[in-house]
């Protein structure tokens, strides 16, 4: 009964807190109230439950830490835990995200330190998205010579924190033709950030590097029309679909909201949607389009604009995922022409598994 009260406790507190976190911006007598829990949110970082360990996080970055002598306690067993081996990784991880809001140069050494194979995954990313604070060519270069050590994981970080600042995505450039990081190894949403760059000189090169042409677009929608001719069976499209789809697209109440609701393309022909589903950025629905945010806490964050306020933004991610965003800390934002879903569907669907999806999706 004890253990029933405490878990319900720990889960009162982190959502109470994760509420703040997205409607502390959203009036300034909110705003100031949370400067003043500065002290109070530092404590309940020290809380052995995740939840509310991030929770606190998630304000400390609105507020600020706080000054004084508990705060530079705090942030000395920060140091002390996330250079700890013998500590849980998903704490050593919070600390070190800790030690970067008071400043990532002061624990530059450290953080590169943690950045080594003999490290855990959680732990070296967080290492890099803290170093990716650190304005300057110097952590880009560094996090190169160190991307064929890294795991996908790890990897997704340091790319991440390669496209901020136009020093660095030169760089970035530069060690994909030179082929010292294979264009493979970047996820989707990177390619898809260097594809659109504001930068017209950095934007070419990237395509020149990065895009596909489009008669290869059609060889393959061309390969794929096949499956319309084939018998699709939707109960096989059903776990097509959960495997490839649901992480942005909702169908039958099932699957992610970031995307359109599928449940609503069944009276599309089937051709038309071999289309949407193989080159996507044909035709992007009002109100999914993808953003690019860069900010000063978090870095490079993207997502379909969800939800605003005057203080805040809310962007949607995969599986669901929301990230809230201070107007004040967004350094430059803009949309991608660019749909945010991967262009390359063949990778994971084969012709008889394309035939069962379409199947599934105008079966009402």
């Amino acid at each position: 009964m004890a253990k029933h009260r405490e878990a319900a406790a720990e889960w009162w507190r982190a959502a109470s807190l994760e509420g703040l976190a997205q409607g502390g911006g959203g009036r300034q007598g909110n705003a100031a109230a949370l400067k003043g829990s500065q002290d109070l949110l530092l404590s309940l970082f020290q809380s052995p439950a995740a939840t509310v360990r991030r929770a606190a996080l998630q304000l400390l970055k609105v507020t600020g830490l706080p000054q004084g002598p508990a705060a530079a306690k705090t942030l000395k067993q920060a140091s002390a835990t996330a250079a700890d081996k013998a500590s849980p990784e998903e704490q050593r991880a919070d600390a070190i995200t800790l030690l970067a809001l008071a400043g990532a140069e002061a624990q530059s050494s450290l953080f590169k330190k943690l950045i080594d194979p003999r490290e855990p995954d959680q732990v070296q990313a967080a290492a890099v998205r803290a170093l990716g604070q650190i304005k300057g060519r110097e952590i880009g270069a560094f996090l190169l010579d160190q991307w064929k050590t890294l795991t996908p994981p790890v990897r997704a970080a340091a790319g991440d924190a390669l496209l901020i600042g136009k020093e660095r995505v030169s760089l970035m450039l530069d060690a994909i033709k030179n082929e010292n990081v294979p264009a493979w190894t970047l996820s989707f949403g990177q390619k898809r950030r260097l594809l659109m760059h504001e930068d017209a000189e950095l934007r070419q090169i990237a395509r020149a590097l990065l895009e596909e042409k489009a008669d290869e677009r059609a060889q393959v929608l061309k390969r794929y029309e096949a499956a319309l001719n084939l018998n699709g069976d939707a109960a096989r499209g059903e776990q097509v679909f959960k495997n490839a789809c649901s992480k942005c697209h909702l169908k039958n109440g099932a699957g992610a909201e970031v995307g359109p609701d599928l449940g609503t393309v069944g009276n599309r022909a089937a051709s038309l949607l071999l289309v949407d589903i193989l080159m996507p950025s044909k035709s992007i629905a009002q109100q999914y389009e993808a953003y690019v945010v860069e900010s000063k806490s978090a870095g490079l964050v993207e997502g379909v604009l969800a939800s605003e306020t005057p203080q805040t933004i809310v962007l949607h991610q995969e599986e669901g995922k929301k990230i809230v965003i201070l107007r004040k800390d967004i350094q430059r934002m803009y949309v991608s022409s660019l749909s945010g879903m991967p262009p390359d569907m063949e990778k994971q669907i084969d012709l008889q598994q394309m035939a069962d999806l379409l199947k599934f999706l105008t079966t009402r």
